[in-house]
């Protein structure tokens, strides 16, 4: 893998996924399917309606992750939500996810590992 792969797969890490399925279903019914699977999941979730229906994993805390997943007719889309913070001194500040996962495109390249990850389980699970 080059430096260009790199580059776009870092880019690439905070972009929202899309999963089509062959059928519609509600978040109700995703919700159900991923429940069963739960063991599967890195971290927990759980269904929220706050500002329209949708799963929500808990956030990841050495990648300063969480993934929002919603459904649309036979569409699933799983939108990242970095939540980092950053630590600053005397003008210099560094993001707390570097400090956990390495500076450079690290810390991109482990979220982009983690949502694809996610997003191949759900596909698998709703595909049967």
């Amino acid at each position: 893998m080059g430096i260009k792969d790199d580059l776009k797969k870092a880019v690439y890490s905070a972009v929202p996924r899309k999963i089509e399925m062959g059928r519609s279903m509600t978040i109700e019914e995703l919700y159900s399917l991923l429940e069963q699977h739960k063991e599967e999941f890195p971290v927990p979730f759980k269904l929220t309606s706050f500002l329209g229906k949708k799963i929500t994993f808990k956030r990841e805390p050495r990648l300063e992750l969480q993934l929002l997943v919603t459904v649309k007719d036979n569409v699933i889309t799983v939108r990242p939500n970095l939540q980092e913070g950053t630590l600053e001194s005397n003008g210099f500040s560094v993001r707390t996810a570097d400090l956990k996962n390495g500076f450079g495109f690290s810390t991109e390249l482990n979220r982009d590992d983690y949502v694809n990850d996610i997003v191949e389980k759900i596909t698998r699970i709703v595909n049967g």
